[in-house]
């Protein structure tokens, strides 16, 4: 009879070791799985092209425009020359995700931000700057959006020569 429960418990404990083996294996072989699939996800959302749109020119001399994406492709930098009532200048900004996971615009950090912030707003008036909203506009791999920003000599303002710095960068995240 001893013998009989020497032999069940022998046969329990390598029950009881193979199930830890088991376990510790397929835990392993989890970790490289997940390894391997995370290694091709990339997520790489930029501003790729600054394309000056249309200038109308107000008076005698036509507005001027400078343009450069800096921050590893997350922000567009301007500085607008404008001199005369209804001087108008318009750039359109390429975003693109390059990236091959879904991604979504969360936002633009506009610095000084004239559309929000009334002190910055009358700091350059007569000059008036907009842009389309993109804000939660989802992208898929490959594709791209454009952000058009007009800027915009009110019909109102009198002839003075205005340099308008201003900055955009983009707010992403990643949807899965």
């Amino acid at each position: 009879m001893k013998k009989l429960v020497k032999n069940k418990n022998i046969i329990i404990m390598i029950l009881c070791i193979t199930i830890i083996l088991l376990s510790v294996g397929f835990t392993l072989i989890s970790m490289r799985l997940e390894e391997k699939s995370s290694i091709n996800k990339v997520f790489d959302v930029e501003i790729v092209n600054i394309q000056e749109g249309t200038a109308i020119r107000g008076g005698t001399e036509l507005p001027t425009g400078t343009s450069e994406v800096t921050d590893n492709g997350k922000t567009a930098n301007f500085t607008f020359n404008l001199t005369t009532p209804k001087d108008t200048l318009t750039y359109i900004i390429t975003i693109k995700n390059n990236g091959n996971l879904k991604a979504k615009i969360d936002g633009l950090a506009e610095s000084p931000n004239y559309l929000e912030d009334n002190n910055q707003a009358n700091a350059i008036l007569p000059v008036i700057i907009n842009h389309n909203d993109i804000i939660n506009q989802e992208l898929n791999p490959g594709e791209e959006i454009k952000l058009t920003i007009t800027v915009e000599f009110s019909s109102s303002g009198q002839p003075m020569p205005k340099t308008v710095p201003y900055a955009v960068s983009i707010l992403t995240s990643c949807i899965e």
